[in-house]
């Protein structure tokens, strides 16, 4: 399994954090990996809602289907994607700092099937720099909303 954890301070209301980040239609705004995302279906975003998101890796395009296994806005969401090749399971947390704005956690979790993990030790580095460039986006999509 290939993790990525980090924690970002930010002026923006845990409200706007959490909505920024949890919805991945918005995934484009901080995840340079990311060609698009929308929402499958309608309504307020819960349990079991959908978003499809197409992520870039070199030249290859892979379509992956997210679905909220927890949704407690502007706290916790949690949303997975899973393929015939591997399992994404991300975790979006978010801690009001007492009106000075917010702290967000962003855990990525990549779990390569069957012989696939035998390329544990190479995803392990990739996510790094995946992980490192979506934080990066993340900072920056924070510092936008904050202008906003």
């Amino acid at each position: 399994m290939a993790r990525y954890l980090t924690s970002i301070e930010s002026k923006a209301t845990a409200d706007d954090a959490f909505d920024l980040i949890a919805d991945f239609s918005r995934i484009t705004a901080w995840d340079p990996g990311v060609v698009s995302g929308k929402r499958l279906d309608d309504g307020p975003i819960a349990v079991g809602s959908r978003f499809e998101v197409l992520s870039a890796v070199g030249p290859r395009r892979i379509p992956l289907t997210y679905e909220v296994l927890e949704w407690d806005r502007p706290h916790r969401a949690v949303l997975q994607a899973r393929t015939r090749d591997f399992t994404s399971y991300d975790v979006i947390t978010v801690a009001d700092l007492a009106g000075s704005g917010s702290e967000v956690t962003y855990e990525a979790n990549l779990n390569l099937h069957g012989v696939r993990r035998l390329a544990d030790p190479l995803l392990r580095v990739a996510l790094q720099i995946i992980g490192r460039r979506a934080e990066s986006g993340i900072r920056r999509a924070l510092k936008d909303q904050v202008r906003s």
